[in-house]
């Protein structure tokens, strides 16, 4: 491994991408840490790829924005070109999409930012093309950092079909109609591709899958993805509105802006319970819970805040609930998916699924856990003798 480019010396290789490698180095100038990717040397194919490449990369670094990572500096060392990046201390955001850890409420506050740091890039003139949950940085304070901003516009610069070709691969999923057609792209891809992000993180699963190449840009060009809440009961229909708009097949068909996508999903956020913190990360899980019983109310404590009050319910989800106990019982008729998951109510172990508990009237903390799935946990409130029917997925971590 080389052990600098131009000033910056090699610390240690943080990843590997189908373009080059990123390495975090040294800045003995003004003394400070900076990501440095280096361009493969056979991705430089000519002097004139070079000149583009180093034209436009100081193009996007006069891009000032707190969300857009900051491009340092570029220049050309051991037969390569290479970018000195701002260098974050964060975490990839395709991890925190596996962690499952973020409440719908987090959700679409990631998603504004991300569409509104979008939106000043289409004004200034710069298409990222490449929007996916790894180019996307989560920082402390649920703050995220977009990263390679129109590296991969730069990237393909003169390249014929078939560079991108073996550019889509590794992404396909996130890929707009327009680009997986091979058609000239504007904002409003981009903006389609944080659409297909935000259905996984409202989701929980991608809306565009197959199991290949072929399948995956089949689905993207002509299937129309389920609506988030058909599948989940705690999507409030307008965000799922929202969601599926970004993802129409026409790019006039979309939102024409980041600000005007921006702004739709700001409309939906006092729509969201404020997100419980308290939770630990690896036992979230985004429940989705079919409720068949006339009143009965469940508080969602971990990925979701969400809340869903029963028909005869009154109660609202910030209220004190009495849970005096009572004479009289409901029963609660609970089931899992699969059967046989261990269900605790207030911290005491009752039984495995499928289990029928009668229980006063009142509210109770609830739990299901089985080895090999995420537990599941939530709030229960009983306001009536009815059988209430509880049936929980359990979901396995990604």
């Amino acid at each position: 491994m080389t052990s600098e480019y131009g000033r910056y010396r090699i610390v240690e290789e943080l990843g590997k991408g189908t373009m080059g490698v990123v390495y975090k180095a040294h800045d003995p100038q003004i003394d400070r840490m900076v990501a440095l990717k280096v361009l493969r040397p056979d991705r430089v194919t000519s002097e004139t790829f070079v000149a583009r490449f180093l034209k436009e990369a100081r193009a996007i670094g006069r891009l000032s924005h707190p969300r857009i990572v900051t491009i340092y500096d570029v220049g050309e060392d051991h037969g390569t070109v290479y970018i000195a990046m701002e260098f974050l201390k964060g975490e990839p955001f395709n991890d925190v999409l596996r962690s499952g850890r973020l409440s719908l409420c987090e959700c679409v506050k990631v998603a504004c930012q991300i569409v509104d740091t979008l939106d000043y890039a289409h004004r200034n003139g710069i298409v990222h093309r490449d929007i996916k949950p790894s180019n996307i940085i989560f920082c402390e304070g649920h703050d995220v950092k977009l990263t390679d901003f129109g590296i991969a516009r730069i990237e393909d610069a003169g390249a014929g079909y078939q560079t991108q070709a073996g550019e889509i691969l590794g992404t396909p999923v996130y890929m707009s109609p327009e680009q997986v057609m091979g058609q000239t792209v504007d904002g409003r891809s981009d903006l389609f591709s944080a659409g297909v992000i935000l259905y996984e993180m409202a989701a929980g699963r991608r809306p565009f899958t197959g199991n290949n190449i072929a399948a995956i840009f089949r689905a993207i060009t002509n299937d129309q993805p389920e609506s988030p809440a058909n599948m989940d009961p705690f999507i409030p229909k307008a965000l799922s509105d929202v969601i599926l708009k970004s993802l129409a097949k026409q790019p006039e068909a979309r939102f024409q802006t980041g600000r005007q996508f921006a702004e739709a999903l700001e409309t939906i956020q006092p729509m969201l319970q404020t997100p419980l913190a308290s939770e630990s990360p690896d036992r979230r899980v985004k429940r989705r819970v079919v409720l068949t019983g006339a009143a009965i109310m469940v508080l969602i404590l971990g990925a979701g805040g969400y809340y869903l009050l029963g028909r005869n319910a009154a109660v609202p989800p910030h209220a004190q609930v009495n849970t005096t106990s009572s004479a009289q019982q409901a029963l609660l008729k609970i089931n899992s998916d699969p059967a046989g998951a261990q269900v605790f109510v207030d911290n005491i172990e009752k039984g495995t699924t499928p289990l029928d508990l009668p229980l006063a009237l009142g509210k109770y903390e609830l739990r299901l856990s089985m080895p090999g799935y995420l537990v599941w946990e939530g709030q229960v409130q009983l306001d009536t003798l009815n059988d209430t029917p509880l049936n929980i997925p359990m979901h396995t971590p990604e």
